[in-house]
């Protein structure tokens, strides 16, 4: 959500004549992320955020538009595409897939809570009841593949330690793996800043571009990671508590989904880990651009590997 691609006053008039929302009041770039341009809109009528795709083609795009308007049909609070007057959501805006979607009111926690945990847990168990009855499937682009093969890419960066450590945890991943378990669309990148809160216990999903399909523990312990973690890369107990109370008032966990739990918080831990080191090692420029420490992720990865947390 960083801005790579810089828009000027007029040339999003010219986008926008093509959409039923308004008049343009304002514009503002939003700096946080580091995988898409963002931008939140006022207009006459409403809020609004476009969402330029800097990796995305237009061909991998109809799937998360189809999964978001998909779930806001079934009352998952999350963003709605907006069509323009050809009833495409999905258009080019300087030479790039663009996207328009309605504003969520709300705002990311900076202190998180035992009821925010709660309320993540129980929202995110609710999706994955949701889209079990999604017909349309997207591979994981992010699985175990893309890990090696962006450790592979980025190996004469990374200092000895680092790389040993990575390949000791991919040689660790290719003998766990979890395919049988129970799986449908997950969020796959459920961090704090893609949810958005009008209260402490009301969240709103945001940022579904990692959406895929994929063993549901696997977006558990994404979430996990970051809303259930210390600065020190340990678990909360409390918090995790009150995230699977949260997650199985909606879902129940089964014993296999449980027993393997601990794999699941490290293959989510490594995965972040390689793409925020990816992301550092890639020097990306950009007028407003939020960096990812890895530093945090080699924290949590490094917990994980030392304690098998049992659920």
């Amino acid at each position: 959500m960083a801005v790579y691609t810089s828009i000027t006053k007029e040339s999003l008039e010219s986008f926008l004549i093509e959409f039923n929302i308004g008049t343009l009041i304002s514009f503002d770039g939003i700096s946080s992320g580091v995988t898409n341009t963002n931008y939140l809109i006022t207009t006459a009528e409403n809020k609004f955020i476009l969402t330029i795709f800097e990796h995305h083609t237009m061909e991998e795009l109809p799937f998360f538009i189809n999964l978001m308007t998909f779930l806001s049909s079934h009352n998952i609070d999350c963003p709605k595409p907006i069509p323009n007057n050809q009833k495409k959501a999905i258009n080019l805006f300087k030479d790039k897939p663009a996207l328009i979607v309605s504003f969520l009111n709300g705002s990311e926690v900076k202190k998180i809570t035992e009821l925010n945990c709660n309320a993540v847990g129980k929202a995110l168990a609710k999706m994955h009841m949701v889209t079990k009855s999604l017909t349309e499937k997207r591979k994981n682009s992010r699985g175990l593949g893309w890990i090696e093969k962006t450790f592979f890419n980025m190996k004469a960066k990374l200092t000895s330690t680092e790389k040993n450590m990575i390949a000791l945890e991919i040689n660790f991943l290719k003998s766990h793996v979890l395919d049988d378990l129970p799986r449908s669309t997950i969020h796959g990148d459920l961090f704090r800043d893609n949810v958005l809160f009008l209260n402490e216990s009301r969240p709103s999903f945001i940022d579904f571009y990692y959406a895929c399909n994929e063993v549901l523990v696997f977006d558990i312990a994404i979430a996990v990671n970051d809303w259930c973690v210390r600065d020190d890369g340990s678990l909360d107990q409390n918090k995790l508590s009150q995230f699977l109370a949260g997650y199985e008032s909606e879902r129940k966990l089964d014993c296999k989904e449980k027993d393997n739990m601990h794999v699941a918080l490290r293959w989510a831990a490594l995965r972040f880990y390689i793409s925020r080191l990816e992301h550092i090692h890639s020097n990306p420029s950009a007028e407003i651009l939020a960096l990812k420490n890895p530093d945090q992720f080699k924290k949590v990865l490094i917990d994980r590997q030392i304690n098998e947390h049992k659920f």
